[in-house]
């Protein structure tokens, strides 16, 4: 069979992905499976081609998918010879599902609602366990629809939890989230408090992007912003802050200061950022003259 055939004759790009997803999503509702929406850039984007290799095409990976999940192919490449239609077609359904970067692996139930999925190319081991992760949250969607209040909010924030945080997921992460608000009046699952402390981190997030990070009027916005912070919300500005001390350093003394602010975050930090901001402390600060010199040398003013 080859690689590749007309589309007149099928409904399939590469063997065993499909390029139609009303075919596709029918397929998936008749085997009891999800589908596994491969949005890319076939001819011109490294990672996608590096995530079809080592990934998606891999024999392991394959038949790990194939009990799982219908494939299908949404391929947006720079060649002429493209058929226009399906690229018309493809590029409604880019748009339709918010991609936002090439690789987008999406998760789809049969009733075409993203479920999860992930970007980039990523190792075959994170692809299986966003996977994963999707499958479990279509069985909780399908367990939330016959739910109902508390009890249907707490289904959906399970799902919520582990539902991917990149760009490309945000439209359907909010929607995920309005219908938990909406199933859950009262706050019990706690989704008022956290969209709450989103919108703050959005809003402050604005006014520090409307000063530098070494003017005065930015310090006291950070301290500011400090006292009204939701708890999610105050490890960020203590970076901040962190960041502000050291640009504004005027004597040795005041790096010694900025570099005992560093070292209060890192009980605080993931452990891998920990790590990092304990290179970046070990590496900067081990000599605070230096460090100071080198401040005034970059500083724009």
């Amino acid at each position: 069979m080859a690689a590749t055939v007309a589309l007149s004759s099928t409904t399939l790009a590469v063997e065993g992905w499909h390029t139609d997803l009303t075919v596709a999503l029918k397929e998936a509702k008749q085997a009891h499976k999800l589908v596994l929406v491969d949005f890319t850039g076939s001819d011109w984007c490294s990672a996608c081609i590096k995530l079809r290799k080592t990934v998606l095409d891999a024999a392991d990976f394959r038949q790990y998918a194939a009990e799982h999940f219908v494939f299908m192919e949404v391929d947006l490449p720079q060649r002429k010879s493209f058929d226009p239609k399906l690229r018309a077609r493809n590029e409604a359904l880019a748009k339709q599902y918010h991609v936002a970067g090439y690789p987008s692996v999406l998760v789809l139930n049969p009733q075409g609602e993203v479920v999860g999925g992930f970007e980039g190319a990523i190792s075959q081991k994170e692809a299986i366990s966003a996977l994963d992760n999707a499958r479990v949250a279509a069985r909780l969607l399908q367990e939330a629809s016959r739910q109902s209040g508390t009890a249907k909010a707490r289904t959906l924030m399970q799902v919520y939890r582990q539902f991917p945080a990149s760009k490309t997921f945000a439209k359907a992460n909010e929607q995920l989230k309005s219908e938990i608000m909406k199933a859950d009046p009262n706050n019990e699952t706690g989704i008022h408090d956290h969209a709450a402390a989103q919108e703050q981190a959005r809003r402050f997030l604005q006014q520090r992007n409307a000063h530098h990070i070494s003017s005065p009027a930015m310090g006291a916005l950070l301290q500011q912003q400090l006292k009204e912070a939701y708890p999610s919300n105050r490890l960020v500005i203590l970076q901040e802050l962190c960041q502000h001390a050291l640009a504004t350093a005027e004597t040795v003394e005041d790096i010694q200061a900025a570099r005992k602010m560093f070292e209060q975050l890192l009980p605080l930090l993931p452990e891998k950022e920990a790590a990092d901001t304990r290179h970046f402390i070990n590496t900067y600060f081990s000599d605070p003259a230096a460090l100071l010199q080198m401040l005034k040398t970059n500083s724009p003013g």
